[in-house]
């Protein structure tokens, strides 16, 4: 059952639907019915209050005495969950625009970034946007307050990759100046640009007591190079061509794509910053099932639990 689910969620197919906001409660629907569908790590056990149910709640949380007194559904809401902000970071780059199949990985991105922002937004969280290339291009700072979400999602419908330079590490920094302590801070993008000012950042961040997640989205020619014939490469960002014949430089690629990506994710764990590869043929739904049931069991900076973080 669960097979046919995510099979019928192909991104191809999520693509076509003109409505992001549609587009996202497609997907978070298809979540097990609730299961692992937090985004944070854990759960409060620190009641604090009641607020009406939204679609798209969590069924656990609704209060079945309280419906039945009342005839209307109100979830529980923890102390944890009405502090809580949650910032997305999305990568408006041109080397975004990159796709070998049907989706490019923007694409992919975009609909990945409104999938959290429905999760989010239907925790009862503050929900911010940002998007960046070579500089901010677009903030909406986190806000619990009617029209948030539908805000947020016109932004990044209204988005397309751009820009000669990426400069994650610039972003990072703004968004460590102007964002309160303990919130979430959420990066999306292909993290192809050198990555040492950018874990720097990251790592601020952390000590700023945000829960950090950096979420890598890969298109599949990129992790495999499955070139069979000479190609022109052309740079996204800066148009440099460079001729290459497969079978010369697949390992060469392959290779430092590797220890590339290997050091960022090394980097991320040693500062418990959950960091997870999304690759844009994969549905998202099951993409998402898996990186929300790793992350609530620990599985991913698992240390974090035991420090007590958040």
């Amino acid at each position: 059952m669960q097979n046919s689910i995510y099979t019928y969620l192909d991104p191809a197919e999520l693509a076509r639907i003109a409505d992001l906001e549609l587009l996202a409660r497609t997907v978070i629907s298809g979540l097990q019915g609730g299961a692992h569908r937090s985004i944070h790590h854990g759960a409060s056990v620190e009641f604090a209050q009641y607020r009406p149910y939204a679609w798209g709640d969590d069924l656990r949380f609704v209060d079945w005495r309280l419906y039945g007194r009342s005839d209307r559904l109100h979830v529980k809401q923890f102390q944890d969950e009405r502090n809580l902000r949650s910032t997305i970071l999305l990568d408006c780059s041109a080397s975004m625009d990159y796709g070998s199949g049907e989706v490019s990985k923007f694409r992919y991105a975009q609909m990945l970034a409104a999938c959290l922002v429905m999760l989010a937004s239907s925790q009862g969280d503050a929900v911010g946007f940002a998007a960046y290339h070579r500089e901010l291009i677009a903030h909406v700072p986190a806000r619990r307050r009617d029209g948030q979400r539908h805000r947020i999602l016109m932004e990044i419908d209204n988005l397309r990759p751009a820009g000669e330079e990426t400069d994650t590490a610039g972003t990072l920094r703004v968004m460590g100046d102007v964002l309160p302590a303990r919130g979430m801070v959420v990066l999306i993008g292909d993290l192809l640009h050198p990555a040492d000012e950018m874990i720097v950042h990251l790592r601020s961040l952390r000590a700023q007591r945000h829960d950090v997640l950096v979420l890598q989205v890969s298109d599949p020619a990129e992790q495999t190079f499955p070139f069979d014939r000479s190609v022109t490469l052309v740079d996204a960002e800066d148009s440099r061509e460079q001729f290459a014949v497969p079978e010369e430089v697949r390992e060469a690629y392959l290779d430092n794509r590797r220890r590339h990506f290997d050091a960022i994710r090394e980097a991320c764990l040693a500062a418990e910053i959950d960091i997870e590869e999304f690759a844009c043929s994969e549905p998202l739904d099951m993409a998402l099932h898996r990186f929300l049931h790793r992350r609530n069991d620990g599985l991913i900076a698992p240390s974090r639990r035991s420090r007590g973080g958040v």
